[in-house]
């Protein structure tokens, strides 16, 4: 770690500062005893283990020639450290904001940033390639051609994670996930402080705010979606482009986590 950084950045992911971070953090909730049967890993050999998992997909067989760890207690290590990642930093992390001043925040940085006035937040879903679980048939075989789970997710203006649902069966559309998540629920209840109608900017009419989404989704008064693509007026086409533009921040915080795991 110390001899080459940027060996193990490329090993990891990650530099050798976050890597002790995050060692600090989850070291002791993946830290086991020693037994009668066999002494324990380290953690941050078990932090090393799952950051390779990770960053490159190989087999738990693959990685069990390079650690010398049976690919068996490697399957127990990378489920261990995720979960122990996932329940130290999921709510510092990714935080869905309830009061109406956060998604003005929100809002305001869109249309800074893309200008697309009064959106809140993109909405999209990605694929995650998996191998086929066993006796599941075709419930996670996408229309891609492979099975996956799918990574549900809002991002705001900045390409950070706003809200995710993770693990649906990739046979799965976009909106029946959506459509049974409990987001859409608190919405549609008012539980999470959407922000009060108010004036476009030029205008005096009261505009709702809104999630931007593509055509898997259904219309509604806080979701906006693009215009069909057959027979468009010259706005209508302004309009998707606008649209289109904006929703590429979740398309692209998805490829930049692609990028890095």
């Amino acid at each position: 770690m110390a001899e080459d950084p940027a060996a193990f950045i490329n090993f990891t992911r990650i530099g050798p500062d976050m890597f002790h971070e995050l060692l600090q953090v989850v070291g002791p909730r993946i830290t086991k005893n020693h037994t009668w049967f066999r002494q324990y890993i380290n953690p941050d050999f078990k932090l090393a283990i799952t950051l390779r998992f990770l960053a490159t997909g190989d087999s738990y067989r693959t990685l069990m020639y390079g650690s010398r760890v049976e690919h068996n207690m490697i399957c127990s290590i990378v489920r261990d450290v995720c979960e122990a990642i996932v329940s130290a930093y999921a709510g510092d992390v990714i935080q869905t904001p309830t009061e109406p001043e956060e998604w003005k925040a929100i809002a305001d940085q869109f249309a800074a940033k893309w200008q697309f006035p009064h959106a809140i937040r993109a909405l999209d879903g990605k694929y995650v390639a998996i191998r086929c679980p066993k006796n599941d048939g075709s419930l996670y075989y996408n229309y891609k051609g492979y099975h996956s789970i799918v990574l549900m997710a809002l991002v705001g203006a900045d390409y950070q994670f706003i809200w995710v649902n993770i693990g649906s069966q990739g046979g799965c559309s976009d909106a029946h996930i959506w459509n049974q998540s409990d987001l859409k629920l608190a919405i549609e209840r008012g539980l999470i402080g959407m922000p009060e109608a108010t004036p476009l900017p030029g205008d005096d009419r009261p505009i709702g705010y809104y999630i931007i989404a593509d055509d898997a989704f259904d219309m509604r008064t806080w979701l906006m979606k693009p215009f069909s693509r057959r027979g468009l007026e010259k706005d209508e086409r302004i309009f998707n482009y606008r649209l289109f533009r904006v929703r590429r921040v979740v398309e692209n915080a998805c490829g930049i986590l692609a990028q890095r795991f």
